[in-house]
């Protein structure tokens, strides 16, 4: 027969693990939607020839990748 004790400790690393797995998935998912935003926003600040106009510079993408990935392209409009 088995001990109380033993089938709360499963029970118990069962559910941590599982809080885990979902933390984890819930991360990557969410990772995803911000990087899909970024892209977005200097999707619309390209000048269709692959620069990017954005707080009255003209510079390349990765550039702009760079300054967003500081914050630094809080003053855009488009």
């Amino acid at each position: 027969m088995p001990n109380f004790l033993e089938d709360m400790t499963m029970l118990e690393t069962f559910v941590c693990v599982s809080v885990v797995v979902i933390y984890l998935l819930i991360s990557i998912f969410t990772a995803d939607d911000q990087s899909s935003t970024e892209n977005e926003q200097l999707d619309k600040l390209d000048d269709g020839m692959g620069n990017i106009i954005a707080d009255g510079e003209h510079m390349t993408r990765q550039e702009a990748e760079d300054a967003q990935a500081r914050g630094e392209l809080y003053d855009t409009y488009y």
